[in-house]
């Protein structure tokens, strides 16, 4: 399984695609400035759930997130969840 990323100055995106190129999941965020993203938005197909792909596309957002060492606002609420928790084992 091959999470990809794709982003700029304004937005990026952690996705997955399926063989025909369709993206089957993904996790959205946007630049708030220079040093903060704002992450808004999950999806993972309905065919897909249940597999673990979330919590990737959200470890793939941490690992940046600390690469980049970027501050986190996580306004979606699967991703606020996991990094509060995330958060509190520290």
């Amino acid at each position: 399984m091959d999470i990809q990323h794709t982003y700029n100055n304004e937005q990026g995106e952690f996705f997955l695609l399926n063989e025909t190129g369709a993206k089957i999941a993904k996790l959205s965020y946007y630049f708030v400035d220079k040093h903060t993203i704002n992450a808004n938005h999950t999806f993972v197909d309905p065919s897909l759930r249940g597999q673990g792909i979330a919590d990737k596309l959200y470890q793939a957002l941490s690992d940046f997130v600390q690469q980049k060492q970027l501050d986190l606002i996580p306004s979606c609420h699967y991703i606020a969840t996991k990094w509060q928790k995330e958060r509190s084992k520290n």
